[in-house]
């Protein structure tokens, strides 16, 4: 289901969200595009990335964080993605901003790589991707083997925080609603993704709920729940109310494919339900891993 889940939601995402599918740590003071960015960077200095490197992008989505962390790096970056839609919207950016030579893109499913990419990578980095493995151990054991042995791999997850009540009936319409309007099997806790990384030969180094707010921070949902901006307007709810009647309009004038409207409210939906896990701390998606390939591994 994901592939097609992302042959339609491609565009929306990037009209309301922009090239970067994903959220970020958010400092009082930050425009989203910072905290964006800054969520990104964050990646590489873990990873210790420099222009010497070959890295992996796990899931590149349409490469937004690959193409900042190539800037910032100078590595050379692979983005494996199953997608086809989407390979062609990396290879067009990188195109376009004359990254060519220091970024590759696979089309392929990230728990079944090709075996050229094995031992390949001094480091890899997903961004909210692996949720879409059925399991975290496959993607992950895929990973391990794309490491030469020593190599690193930083990940975000999508996750259930211990706060979350598998018998409180609320709890449970608010992640199924998560799971469902994302196209995720099933989300993990804290504990599982740790588990998964260990059971397929990682070194856990490392491992933060960057969403665990302190007093300098505003909450990931944010922008989501309502905060204004002109450059955010499409992410507030009030945006995406207004995005869903033109899309409506549109699509009764036939200038969008049908169907449209109703993707538009299926991701309305999903959006609400995203801030309330946010709001009562069930869910996280930034649960920040390091994990190590042991320089031993084979």
């Amino acid at each position: 289901m994901t592939n097609a889940f992302y042959d339609i939601v491609t565009d929306f995402y990037e009209y309301g969200w922009g090239e970067s599918f994903h959220f970020a740590r958010i400092y009082k003071g930050d425009t989203f595009e910072q905290a964006i960015k800054r969520h990104e960077q964050y990646l590489s200095l873990k990873l210790g990335m420099n222009d010497k490197h070959k890295t992996l992008d796990v899931g590149c989505g349409v490469g937004g964080p690959l193409r900042e962390i190539v800037r910032l790096s100078g590595a050379h970056i692979t983005g494996i993605n199953n997608n086809a839609y989407q390979i062609e919207r990396c290879k067009a950016y990188s195109r376009n901003l004359g990254i060519e030579s220091r970024t590759d893109f696979v089309k392929g499913d990230f728990t079944n790589m090709p075996r050229e990419l094995d031992g390949k990578f001094d480091s890899a980095y997903a961004v909210e991707a692996t949720v879409h493995s059925p399991k975290l151990e496959m993607v992950y054991g895929q990973v391990f083997r794309a490491l030469k042995p020593g190599g690193l791999f930083a990940t975000y997850e999508w996750v259930t925080t211990p706060k979350y009540d598998e018998n409180n009936p609320e709890h449970g319409r608010i992640i199924h609603g998560i799971e469902e309007g994302n196209s995720i099997p099933s989300l993990s806790s804290y504990e599982q993704a740790l588990e998964a990384a260990k059971s397929v030969g990682f070194e856990v180094l490392e491992y933060e709920d960057m969403a665990m707010l302190e007093d300098c921070h505003d909450p990931w949902y944010l922008t989501l729940k309502g905060s204004f901006s002109f450059s955010g307007f499409r992410m507030t709810r009030i945006g995406r109310w207004t995005t869903h009647k033109l899309v409506y309009f549109l699509e009764c004038l036939r200038i969008v494919a049908p169907g449209s409207t109703d993707v538009a409210s299926f991701l309305n939906n999903t959006a609400d339900a995203l801030v309330k896990g946010g709001e009562l701390e069930i869910f996280t998606p930034m649960f920040f891993i390091l994990l190590k390939k042991p320089s031993t591994a084979q």
